[in-house]
């Protein structure tokens, strides 16, 4: 069974006053940050599309607090608080019981990936790795040993502190559905997060993002030799935003430097790539 991720590739987008993005669409791609600027007319805003299947959208919200206020991530629930699951219910070749495990599952990978110390500070996959059926945490081992796994997971660069003061914030869409894989019958989750993490240092914008839409896959496990039995990670699509493009080019997540007046190749407002809801399909600037 086969459940390769797609090839990754940097770019960088819009100079929004300095900065970049990058997006992986187990595709990557990079948009350069600097920040919030001065604000733009805004035409209607495209939003990403949302798969069919039982869906549910973050529910919580937050106070604006320090380097958040002012951009789309200033409402946004803190940590874990930002990940609201949908009621589990029972779809073709699925119980009731084996969706809400799934969706715990999957709810846990997306801590280890993006909020655990372990792996956005120690750079330690280990955990992650754990919860994936034995074949896909093989490959997925690789992507991290070749700094591929930005659509999957964060790594701060070294070279800067988290502000600790300031949890991420967290805000985005879970779905699930009943879905027929290389001929086998598969749970199938769809998460679209956008993870905006504080840093020390103050500057124009302390701050960066990355923001992924993720298949997270359980096939049934009839016939199924054992080290196929569990989660897999299916196409992933992502980007990171108001980052540094030499630490993305690494994989790493450091918030870029406003290097000159905002110049939006669009009439959408800069702020906006923060928004949980935009689409990942972007170019562009690193």
């Amino acid at each position: 069974m086969d459940r390769r991720d797609g090839v990754g590739a940097a770019i960088g987008l819009g100079v929004f006053g300095g900065c970049a993005v990058v997006v992986v669409v187990l595709l990557m791609k990079v948009i350069g940050n600097a920040g919030p600027a001065e604000p733009v007319a805004e035409a209607a805003a495209p939003t990403q599309s949302v798969p069919p299947g039982v869906s549910v959208t973050t529910t919580r919200s937050a106070a604006p607090s320090g380097p958040f206020e002012g951009t789309p991530a200033e409402s946004y629930p803190k940590g874990a608080g930002g990940i609201t699951l949908p009621a589990a219910k029972a779809v073709t070749g699925f119980s009731a019981a084996e969706v809400k495990a799934a969706l715990n599952d999957v709810r846990d990978a997306m801590i280890a990936g993006r909020l655990d110390h372990r792996m956005i500070v120690d750079h330690d996959p280990a955990t992650f790795l754990d919860m994936l059926a034995p074949n896909a945490a093989d490959h997925w081992r690789k992507q991290f040993q070749q700094g591929r796994s930005a659509s999957v997971a964060t790594w701060i660069d070294p070279a800067v502190r988290l502000d600790g003061k300031e949890q991420p914030r967290v805000s985005g869409r879970v779905t699930y559905s009943s879905e027929k894989i290389d001929g086998l019958r598969t749970l199938r989750i769809t998460t679209n997060f956008i993870w905006v993490y504080a840093f020390e240092g103050g500057g124009d914008t302390p701050i960066a993002a990355a923001h992924d839409e993720i298949r997270w896959e359980f096939p049934r496990t009839e016939n199924l030799r054992k080290a196929d039995k569990g989660m897999w990670i299916g196409e992933t699509q992502s980007y990171m935003a108001w980052m540094d493009c030499a630490a993305s080019e690494k994989g790493l997540l450091r918030p870029g430097t406003a290097t000159s007046a905002p110049t939006p190749a669009t009439s959408e407002e800069p702020g906006a790539i923060l928004r949980a809801d935009h689409p990942l399909d972007i170019t562009g600037t690193c």
